[in-house]
């Protein structure tokens, strides 16, 4: 019983836009209820919040246990239209689903859609999460009967969905395309306004004229961040937009996060990632101060921060560019932490042991310790 009102205190937070909670109520959750449901809203609020990794991990292990779930099979689906090269792949998962539920008017159309588009690129790159995946209350989703379990998942699109996956993941790393611009991607996924192209745009992103409260002051579950009052969150707001024009384009990164972090609600957040995005396409950014300890202490802080650090290269590889570890303030055996640096760039005389200072992006934050780094420049230290 317990685990059923946390499924419902999860959609009324995943309604609102609050996928942070969302992800606080069913991580642990479905540990103890195993409910495809909790998956469902679990994978899409990690792919909202850009935590890929996790998406992937919770979406195969949910169609392992639950394989003829409708709803997790629409995830699947919409992640395949996303990353496939032909109508025809395109509509792999839409037609997967189809054999555990004939008849399905809903996927039919998606189909139907799909072989029609006349620019099959723009459709899909237009393609949005809300208009291909409805998540109706838990009490309304239903399970397929398990005798049709057996026709639900094709090899063949279990490697599609992984594709799909690896392509996005390396979006975050190495942005070699529009549609593996995840971080960017999300905000086209979610929303329709027109991106910012210029410091000026950004007077157009406002709090201004919203009739309903900013901030939701009454939670039952605690966020990192929390406002007691709407003028606080418009102040944190008003003050980002002023650092982006500026040119402090760390310091207002920080003050969005906190917001991202926080009790506002989802239209807040709306404008956050348009703010967000509009620092993430400027390539000359200022270098933060902020050291490895600093960062650890707040992590979700510090995502998008432009950051530079030492340290001993360990784990090297050349691989669609080059990866490595940083041991961020090597020393005698000792360091501070450990940094997952990716390049799409190679550094010429660089191999493991080698001393360097890199500046780079900080993509995303693992278990609070281990920090993703997109390398901008990488410098030996001789």
């Amino acid at each position: 019983m317990k685990s059923e009102i946390i499924t419902k205190e999860a959609y009324k937070a995943f309604k609102k836009g609050s996928y942070i909670v969302v992800i606080q109520l069913l991580e642990k959750n479905i540990n103890i209820s195993n409910n495809p449901y909790d998956y469902f809203l679990l994978i899409l609020s990690y792919l909202f919040t850009d935590k890929l990794m996790q998406a992937e991990s919770a979406l195969r292990k949910a169609l392992r246990q639950h394989p003829a779930f409708l709803p997790l099979l629409e995830i699947q689906a919409f992640l395949l239209l996303k990353a496939a090269k032909s109508k025809d792949e395109a509509c792999t998962g839409y037609i997967d689903i189809l054999k555990v539920s004939p008849g399905n008017k809903q996927i039919t159309s998606i189909i139907t859609k799909i072989q029609e588009s006349a620019d099959f690129e723009q459709f899909q790159k237009k393609a949005k999460v809300k208009d291909f995946i409805r998540v109706k209350p838990p009490k309304k989703i239903k399970v397929v009967s398990d005798r049709v379990k057996r026709h639900a998942i094709h090899l063949k699109t279990i490697a599609l969905v992984l594709a799909a996956f690896a392509v996005m993941i390396s979006g975050i790393v190495f942005f070699p395309s529009p549609l593996a611009k995840l971080i960017q991607e999300k905000i086209e996924l979610l929303f329709t306004n027109r991106s910012l192209q210029t410091a000026d745009d950004l007077s157009q992103i406002s709090l201004d004229g919203m009739h309903y409260d900013i901030i939701d002051k009454i939670q039952k579950v605690q966020t990192p961040e929390f406002y007691t009052t709407n003028e606080a969150c418009i102040q944190d707001f008003n003050r980002a937009k002023w650092l982006i024009k500026e040119g402090k384009e760390n310091d207002a990164m920080m003050l969005l996060n906190k917001i991202d972090a926080s009790n506002a609600n989802f239209r807040v957040k709306e404008r956050v990632a348009f703010l967000k995005d509009f620092i993430n396409r400027n390539k000359e950014r200022t270098v933060a101060i902020y050291s490895y300890r600093e960062v650890i202490q707040k992590p979700y802080l510090y995502k998008g921060i432009n950051v530079k650090w030492q340290g001993k290269v360990a784990n090297y590889k050349k691989k669609n560019g080059i990866s490595f570890q940083l041991l961020v303030n090597y020393s005698e055996n000792k360091f501070d932490g450990i940094v997952e640096v990716y390049a799409p760039f190679k550094v010429e005389s660089l191999d493991n042991g080698a001393i360097v200072t890199v500046e780079g992006i900080i993509t995303n934050i693992i278990g609070h310790k281990i920090v993703i780094l997109q390398a901008t420049n990488i410098g030996m230290n001789h």
